[in-house]
Order: structure tokens, then sequence, then C-alpha cells
């Protein structure tokens, strides 16, 4: 017996009939795409938090100033 392999054997075929190579660039590129995304929900999800953070410090400093406003008048 011949043990000779086709070209497509040496580079390897996945399920869909598609180089690996080709299939793991786009499982690399899925992921990356992924991470992103993440990445960008994480840092709005951020933005969020330190946006209404500092609308609650407004309205702390608000209330302080009008008890100090009080306590001033007595």
């Amino acid at each position: 017996m011949n043990n000779v392999q086709p070209e497509t054997k040496k580079e390897g075929i996945d399920a869909k009939g598609e180089p690996k190579a080709k299939t793991r660039e786009t499982l690399v590129d899925a992921v990356f795409d992924m991470g992103l995304s993440w990445a960008e929900f994480g840092v709005s999800q951020g933005k969020q938090a330190l946006t209404q953070g500092a609308k609650t410090l407004e309205r702390v400093a608000k209330s302080l100033d009008d008890l100090q406003r009080r306590l001033h008048k007595d």
C-alpha cells in the first residue's frame, strides 16, 4: 500500500471542508471580537457607574450645603 496522502490531508480539512488554518483564523477573529465586545460593555458600565456616582455626590454636597446654611441661621 502506498501511504501518499493528498495535499488536502497534509494541510488538514475541517468539517466544513475548509482548511484548518482558515478555521483557526476565523476562530481567533471571533474570540478577539467577543473580547472587544466585552471590553466595550465593561467600559460603558464603568462610565455609567461613575456618572451615577458623580450625580449622587452632587446631591450629597447640596444637602450638606443646605444643612450648613440652616445651622448658620440658627
